[in-house]
C-alpha cells in the first residue's frame, strides 16, 4: 500500500502555518526506509478481523477508558489539593470545564457513591430545617460556620433536598465572575468551598450576587458557597443570603453513621465490634476533649472500615495513614520501608492501583529485577532454609494499602478479584513524584520499567503504565518525550502507539504542556505511517477545554485520507474513543465528520469513515434507563441509545447506517454489527422500538428499504436470538406503510 506525497505542516487555530517545534519532533521517523518494520505490514483484512472481534465481544473501549479514567484520577492536578477536611478534590470524579478558553472554571462531578453517602449518612445540624426552608427561594446560598462543623456536608445535602440530582464541585478558589448562563448545565447544583480570605467568596459583592442569582435561576441551577467564621461577606446584601451552621451533630454519631455506611448491612457485626472497642474513641475525640472536625471524623470512619485487624491494629493503621499527610513524615515512611521489594510494591501500587494484587505484586517483582543484579550461587537472593515471613497482609500494611473487591480485566474478560488500592487516594501521585524527584536509582530505571509494562497482556495494565508516563511527563517533559514517547509513537506495535497517545492525554492536563503536546501531535502527523497512526490516536489532545475544536477536527480529517492500514485503524479507534465520552460537542463534531467521510467521493476517506462508524457501532455500550418495575441492568449499543434520546443524532446515525448498508465494501461487516444490535435488544421492548425507528429513518429510499427488510428477514427466519426484534421491525415498517 502507498500514499501520495507527504503533506506539509498542518494549520493552527489562527490559520498560520504551524512550524516544527523542534528538529527532533519535526522529523520523528527513524533512520532507514521509513515504512519498514519488523512486524508484518498490517492489511485491511486485519482491520476487518479486529472489527469482527469487537462485534462478537463489545466493550473493549469502555473497559480501557474506565481504567484510564481511574488511573488519571490518582494523578489529576485536582487529586493533589484538598476540597474538604480529609477528602481529596478530584479523586475518581469526572472532571468538567464550565465556560470557554480563559473564561472557564474547572470542576468535577460528584460520583454516585458520594451522592449516596450524602443521602444515607448525613446527620443534620440543629438548624438545618430553617436553612433548608430559606434556601428554597434562593439560587445562591452562603453557608458559614466554625471549621469542622460539617458545612460542606450541609451544602451537599441542601442541593440534594432541593432536587438537584447532579452536583458539580468547583475548583478551590474558582472565580465566580466567570460563571455565565451558557456555561451552566440545566438543573445542576454547584458547590464551592472557599476558606481563604480574598478568595471567590471574598470577592463577592451585592451586585455580583444578584447576577449569579439571575444566571442560576435562568438554568434551574443553584450555587452553594461554604465560608469559615471570620470570612463572612460583611455586605448587607450578602448577609441576607448567608446562614450559619449551628448545633452540629456529635462527632461520635457522625463516626458511627459513616462507619456503618462504609461497612454496609452485611458487616453490621464488624461495625458493632469497632464501635464498642474503647480504642476507636481516639478517632472521634481530641486528646484535649475538644470536638474533632467532622470531616476528619468521617474520613477516619472510611479508613477504619477498610481494616480487617483487631480494633487496636485498625486504629493504629488509621493513625499511620493520617501521619503520612505531612510531607516530612511521608518521606520518612518511604525511606523506612523494609526493603527494595516493599518500596517497589509501593511504587507498583501507585501506578497499578486498581489491578488485582497478584498482578501488582508481579509487576513490583519485575521492577526489583530491574534494580538488582540476578542472584548467584554465592549470593542467592534468599538464603537457603530461611522462612517465608513477608505475608500479603503485612506487605500491604507497610505500604498503607488495602484490598478492595472489584471486577477486573482478565485475558478472557472481566472477573471478580480483590484489587490493591492505597487507603488514601492521594498517595499514588505523592509516591510517584517522590520517587522521581528524590531517588536517582529508581528514576533511572522507572521509564524502562514502564515501557515494559506497557507491553503487558492486560490492556488495563498497559493503560495504567501509559498514564503514569503522562504524569511523569508533567514533571520532566523533554526526558520522557525523547526516552519513551518518541519510541512508542514510532513503534510498529499498535499497543505502544496507543500507550503514547494515552500518555499525551494525561500530560495535556497540565496547562503548561498543552502547547508542546499539541506541537508534538502535529509533528507526528507529518511523519511515517506509525507516527501518523499515533497522531490519529492522540487527536483529542488538540481539543482544548471550552474552546472550538476546528484544529483537532482538521487534523483527523487530513489523517483519514490514507490507505495505510495502521493509520486507518488508528483513526477508527480515535473516533471510537471520542464517541465513548460524554462531551456532547465532541460527539456532534465526530458524527458530522463521519457523515462527511461516508458521503465523499474520496474513496480513501469514505472507506475510513465506514470502518470508523462500524467500529464505534460494534464496540460501544451504554446502560439504558431501567424499565418500570424492572431493576435488571440493560445494555444498549451506545449509538442506538444516543439516537433514541436525541432526534438530531438519530438522523446522523440513520444516515451512517444507510451509507454502510449501501456499500459493497462494508455491507457484510455492517450486517454483522446490525445483527448484534438486534440480539442486544431482543429481550427489551423499548430497545426493539428504538431500533425499529432508527432503521425506518435510515431506509429513506425504496432500495434502502429493500436492503434493510431483506436482512431483517434473515433474523426472523433463522436467528432465534433476534426473532422478536425482527418481528417488531417488520411490523413497524408495515404500520408506516413502507413495507414492500
Amino acid at each position: 500500500m502507498s500514499e501520495g506525497p507527504t503533506r506539509g505542516h498542518h494549520q493552527n487555530g489562527s490559520g498560520a502555518p504551524r512550524p516544527a517545534p523542534e528538529e527532533e519532533a519535526a522529523a520523528p521517523g527513524p533512520p532507514g526506509p521509513p515504512e519498514r518494520s519488523e512486524q508484518p505490514e498490517l492489511g485491511i483484512e486485519d482491520i476487518l478481523r479486529a472489527l469482527s472481534a469487537r462485534t462478537a465481544q463489545p466493550g473493549t473501549t469502555d473497559e480501557r477508558l474506565d481504567a484510564e479514567r481511574d488511573a488519571r484520577s490518582s494523578f489529576s492536578r485536582f487529586a493533589q489539593s484538598r476540597i474538604s477536611g480529609e477528602r481529596v478534590y478530584g479523586g475518581d470524579h469526572i472532571e468538567v470545564v464550565l465556560g470557554q478558553g480563559s473564561r472557564s472554571v474547572r470542576a468535577y462531578q460528584l460520583p454516585a457513591q458520594d451522592i449516596d453517602l450524602a443521602l444515607s449518612a448525613f446527620l443534620p445540624p440543629a438548624n438545618y430545617p430553617s436553612i433548608l426552608r430559606a434556601a428554597e427561594s434562593l439560587r445562591v446560598v452562603l453557608v458559614s460556620g466554625a471549621p469542622g462543623h460539617g458545612k460542606y456536608a450541609v451544602a451537599q445535602r441542601l442541593l440534594l433536598d432541593l432536587h438537584h440530582t447532579t452536583l458539580q464541585c468547583l475548583e478551590p478558589g474558582a472565580d465566580l465572575g466567570l460563571l455565565e448562563e451558557k456555561s451552566l448545565h440545566p438543573g445542576h447544583g454547584y458547590l464551592l468551598q472557599d476558606r481563604a480570605p480574598g478568595g471567590a467568596a471574598g470577592a463577592l459583592s451585592g451586585f455580583e450576587l444578584q447576577r449569579l442569582n439571575t444566571v442560576m435561576r435562568a438554568k434551574g441551577c443553584r450555587l452553594i458557597v461554604t465560608l469559615s467564621d471570620g470570612l463572612g461577606p460583611g455586605d448587607p446584601e450578602l448577609d441576607r443570603q448567608t446562614f450559619a451552621v449551628q448545633g452540629p451533630p456529635a462527632p461520635r454519631d457522625v463516626f458511627a453513621k459513616h462507619l456503618r455506611w462504609w461497612l454496609g448491612p452485611g458487616r453490621a457485626g464488624r461495625a458493632d465490634e469497632l464501635l464498642g472497642a474503647p480504642e476507636t474513641a481516639v478517632l472521634h475525640t481530641e486528646p484535649s476533649g475538644a470536638d474533632t472536625p467532622l470531616g476528619r471524623v468521617a474520613e477516619n470512619a472510611r479508613l477504619l472500615s477498610r481494616s480487617s485487624g483487631t480494633p487496636a491494629e485498625a486504629v493504629r493503621e488509621v493513625g499511620d495513614q493520617a501521619s503520612l499527610r505531612d510531607t516530612q513524615e511521608f518521606e520518612k515512611w518511604f525511606n523506612g520501608l523494609a526493603d527494595p521489594q516493599t518500596q517497589c510494591l509501593a511504587l507498583a501500587t501507585a501506578v497499578f492501583g486498581g489491578e488485582a494484587y497478584e498482578t501488582v505484586a508481579a509487576l513490583a517483582g519485575s521492577l526489583v529485577r530491574c534494580l538488582q543484579p540476578p542472584p548467584t550461587a554465592a549470593h542467592p537472593d534468599r538464603p537457603r532454609h530461611q522462612a517465608f515471613t513477608a505475608t500479603r497482609a503485612a506487605r500491604l500494611r507497610q505500604v498503607s494499602a488495602t484490598l478492595v473487591s472489584e471486577s477486573v480485566a482478565s485475558r478472557h474478560g472481566g472477573a471478580p478479584a480483590r484489587v490493591v488500592r492505597f487507603l488514601d487516594p492521594s498517595m499514588a501521585s505523592r509516591v510517584l513524584r517522590t520517587v522521581w524527584d528524590e531517588y536517582d536509582d529508581l528514576r533511572h530505571e522507572l521509564p524502562g520499567w514502564l515501557k515494559k509494562c506497557a507491553g503487558h497482556e492486560l490492556a488495563t495494565v498497559r493503560t495504567r503504565a501509559a498514564v503514569a508516563v503522562g504524569f511523569l511527563a508533567g514533571l520532566s517533559f523533554d526526558s520522557l518525550r525523547t526516552g519513551v514517547l518518541q519510541p512508542w509513537a514510532g513503534s510498529p506495535l499498535a499497543v505502544q502507539r496507543e500507550a503514547a497517545a494515552t500518555a499525551l492525554v494525561m500530560a495535556a492536563e497540565n496547562p503548561e504542556l498543552a502547547q508542546p503536546v499539541g506541537d508534538l501531535v502535529h509533528a507526528w502527523a507529518d511523519g511515517t505511517a506509525p507516527f501518523r497512526a499515533t497522531s490519529a490516536r492522540a487527536w483529542s489532545v488538540l481539543r482544548r477545554p471550552g474552546e472550538q475544536h476546528d484544529e483537532a477536527v482538521a487534523l483527523l480529517h487530513t489523517l483519514a485520507d490514507t490507505d495505510r492500514a495502521e493509520v486507518m485503524e488508528a483513526v477508527c479507534l480515535g473516533v471510537t474513543d471520542s464517541l465513548a465520552g460524554s462531551d456532547h460537542a465532541e460527539t456532534r463534531d465526530v458524527l458530522d465528520l463521519l457523515r462527511q467521510w461516508v458521503s465523499t467521493r474520496n474513496p480513501r476517506r469514505r472507506a475510513v469513515g465506514q470502518l470508523a462508524f462500524l467500529f464505534s457501532a460494534a464496540d460501544l455500550l451504554e446502560d439504558a434507563p431501567a424499565a418500570a418495575g424492572n431493576a435488571t441492568r440493560r445494555r444498549w449499543p451506545r449509538l442506538l441509545a444516543l439516537a433514541a434520546h436525541d432526534p438530531v443524532r438519530q438522523r446522523d446515525v440513520a444516515r451512517l447506517w444507510d451509507a454502510v448498508l449501501h456499500s459493497r465494501e462494508s455491507y457484510t461487516a455492517a450486517c454483522q454489527v446490525l445483527t448484534e444490535w438486534a440480539r442486544a435488544v431482543d429481550a427489551d421492548p423499548s430497545g426493539r422500538r428504538a431500533l425499529a425507528r432508527l432503521l425506518h429513518a435510515s431506509a429513506s429510499t425504496p432500495l434502502g428499504r429493500r436492503i434493510v427488510l431483506r436482512h431483517v428477514a434473515t433474523w426472523h427466519d433463522t436467528d432465534s436470538r433476534a426473532t422478536r426484534t425482527a418481528a417488531h421491525i417488520l411490523s413497524h415498517f408495515e404500520s408506516e406503510g413502507t413495507a414492500r
